[in-house]
């Protein structure tokens, strides 16, 4: 079933989609989301937001360790159904571009709707449309089965899920120090 998911992606392909994924691929990658966290857990430290850098530290060291650590367990080969456009080495599973933009993205997206509330429909649906088109990016991109990146996704929002529900929590209740 995971080889025919592929097969009909790949049915698809073309210059536009190419481009579009190559990109989804670096949205995903280490470099890009290191700097993403780093960047937002500064922003935040600058305005006096200890919690909310530390969510982003947190949520980035997390991620990192929980993909390591689970790719060293796993050691799932990748797909090899067609010539790549893009290189990855390492194990298949999971996606650590599904985990980081899933963790990531709606996190982001829900510190925009906080500074501006009346964005949130647009904030909150960018971040989720991000996670999205990193996971099926590695689908189309043939680096990944479908399970990967299911499993991706659902660690990437599990972290997502519980900082922002630190963050929310902290909102409501008395003081807001670390």
């Amino acid at each position: 079933m995971e080889t025919w998911i592929l097969l009909a992606l790949h049915a698809h392909a073309g210059p536009l989609l190419d481009v579009l994924f190559r990109v989804s691929h670096v949205l995903g990658g280490q470099d890009f989301c290191s700097v993403l966290v780093l960047s937002a857990a500064a922003f935040h430290l600058l305005r006096g937001e200890r919690r909310e850098a530390v969510a982003w530290l947190s949520v980035g060291i997390l991620t990192a360790v929980v993909i390591v650590a689970l790719k060293t367990l796993a050691v799932r080969p990748r797909p090899e159904l067609w010539p790549r456009i893009v290189s990855q080495g390492g194990s298949s599973f999971p996606s650590g571009h599904a985990v980081v933009s899933a963790a990531l993205y709606p996190l982001l997206g829900w510190m925009l709707t906080r500074a501006r509330p009346r964005l949130r429909p647009l904030a909150l649906l960018l971040g989720l449309t991000t996670a999205l088109l990193v996971g099926l990016g590695r689908l189309y991109l043939g680096l990944h089965w479908p399970t990967d990146v299911v499993a991706g996704w659902t660690l990437g929002a599990l972290e997502s899920v519980a900082a922002i529900a630190w963050l929310r929590r902290s909102e409501s209740g008395p003081g807001r120090s670390v």
